[in-house]
Order: C-alpha cells, then sequence, then structure tokens
C-alpha cells in the first residue's frame, strides 16, 4: 500500500494548510532567524502539497526522537529495558532480545547504556572511569537524530574523562579536567555501547557501565542530587513509537513539529527546507 495514497495526500494537504493558518510555528521562527520575512510567491496545490511532503519528513525524526524520550522518562526502569528518568543511565546488563523494538533492533557484541539528558537547565557532565582497554563509545544525538559527539576509546582513549554537554547558547566557565561539548538541542540521547565477549564477560562489561556517570554542572565536587521518577501516565509507553508517529494526524504532526522547534532549533545548513516550508506559511 503507497504511503502516498489520495486519501493521505488530501489529509497532509489539509492538515499542512490548517497548521500554516494557526501560525503554530511561528515562535520557531522567532527561535531560529534562519529564514528571511520577505514576501514569497503564492504556489499551486500541487506544489503545495510536494513542499508538504517533505516538510512531513523534515520533522519526522524530531518527532519521533521526542516520543522515544518521552517514553524513555516515563518508563519504570524496573519493569523496562528502556526506561530511566532524564539524566540518568539504564544500562542493558545482557545482550537484548532480538524482539526488543523501542527504536531500532540493537546489536549483539556490545551491551547498552541509554541515557536521555535534559540540558533546559544548564549543562551535564557526563564521566568515564578508566576501562582498561576495553572498547567503548558513546554517541550523543541531538533531537534531529544527528550525532554530533562520541567520547570512546578510537576519540579520547579509554581513561577517566569528564565532558560537559552545554546547551545552545550557554555562557560560563567549566571546571579543570572538564572538556566542553556544545549540543545542538536542549535535549540529546547517549546511547553508549561497551565491548562484551560472551555472557561469561558481562561482570567486567557492568563494572565499566558503572563508571558512566551523569553530573548536573551546579552539582559537581559535591554530593549528586537524588534524580525522582517522576512518571507521567498519559504518555503511551506501550506503543512503538514509530507506530505512534505514523498514525499521528497531519495537523497534530506538524503543530507537534513547530513546538519541538522552539526548543530543539534545526541547523543553519537546513535553510532550504525551512525556506521552502516558509513558501505554505509554516515557519
Amino acid at each position: 500500500m503507497s504511503f502516498w495514497k489520495p486519501t493521505r495526500r488530501a489529509a497532509l494537504l489539509a492538515g499542512a494548510s490548517a497548521f500554516a493558518a494557526q501560525h503554530v510555528i511561528a515562535p520557531a521562527r522567532a527561535n531560529t532567524g534562519a529564514v528571511s520575512s520577505a514576501p514569497v510567491a503564492p504556489v499551486s496545490d500541487e506544489e503545495a502539497l510536494d513542499i508538504a511532503r517533505e516538510a512531513y519528513v523534515y520533522l519526522y525524526p524530531l518527532i519521533t526522537m521526542d516520543v522515544s524520550r518521552l517514553q524513555a522518562i516515563n518508563s519504570d526502569p524496573e519493569t523496562t529495558v528502556i526506561g530511566s528518568p532524564a539524566n540518568t543511565f539504564n544500562h542493558l546488563r545482557a545482550y537484548s532480545d532480538a524482539n526488543l523494538r523501542a527504536v531500532v533492533r540493537p546489536s549483539f557484541d556490545t551491551l547498552y547504556s541509554s541515557a536521555w539528558v535534559d540540558l533546559t537547565s544548564g549543562p551535564v557532565i557526563i564521566s568515564t572511569a578508566d576501562t582498561n582497554g576495553r572498547y567503548f563509545l558513546l554517541p550523543i544525538l541531538d533531537m534531529w537524530t544527528d550525532v554530533f559527539a562520541v567520547p570512546g576509546k578510537r576519540t579520547n582513549g579509554t581513561g577517566e574523562a569528564h565532558f560537559a554537554i552545554v546547551p545552545p547558547g550557554w555562557v560560563g566557565d567549566l571546571p579543570d579536567g572538564v572538556e566542553r561539548i556544545d549540543a545542538p538541542t536542549s535535549f540529546v540521547w547517549v546511547l553508549g555501547r561497551t565491548q562484551a565477549n560472551g555472557p561469561a564477560d558481562y561482570p567486567m562489561v557492568h563494572k565499566v557501565q558503572d563508571g558512566y556517570k551523569l553530573t548536573l554542572l551546579e552539582d559537581w565536587g559535591g554530593t549528586p542530587r537524588t534524580v525522582q521518577n517522576a512518571i507521567d501516565p498519559s504518555v503511551d509507553t506501550e506503543t512503538e513509537p514509530l507506530k505512534i508517529v505514523n498514525e499521528m494526524p497531519a495537523v497534530e504532526f506538524f503543530k507537534y513539529g513547530a513546538e519541538l522547534m522552539v526548543l530543539n532549533p534545526p541547523h543553519t545548513s537546513d535553510w532550504s527546507i525551512l525556506a521552502r516550508m516558509r513558501r505554505i506559511g509554516m515557519t
């Protein structure tokens, strides 16, 4: 079945049109300053549909990431493999089941460590203990799914290290021995992997995982605060994120994307798609 069948085409165009009429993306435009306010030429219905399709594809990863984030921070880590409060790690202590479909199918030569980091209150420091030569990597993804930093054996070695993940626009001093990493968005996802040489190797892998720490900058050098696991019962944590996004009504989809762009601004390299979206009033 084609995704772009006539009923879906009509719904997408209607949703984009209604969305533009409500001006729900105006805050995102003010935040990014990425698109000129000059008048634009009128477009045909067919071109408007093409632009709406492009906007849908453009916003899809951003919305999917946020749905995944909300599911993770509102899931009980005692009963789910993906759940943990923001700014804390959740470690998979054994190879994942092949049926794990929270986002993508996992690999089977590493154990995962996942953390959703909230930078809206300032920098968060990610620390790694000495892994004694063991391979690991901690890819950090922004909300547009771009990997912007990968601390790990290949990049900085396996010794003890500390990195401050800094939100957009933050100005300030960092403690000695803490390296700065500038995040493009106010929420990021750390999806770490640690080499595991079979189940017999699990105890050694767990020691490495336990060395991964997240500390708010304001807590650095003191006793880290206790993170409260406040679960929002209104968040659907049972349905796969892709299913939620794929079945989202068009108006809701575009409105959601607009709201997310306020805290998670588009990259400067996204000028062209933002200019296209502006032609139908979507930026």
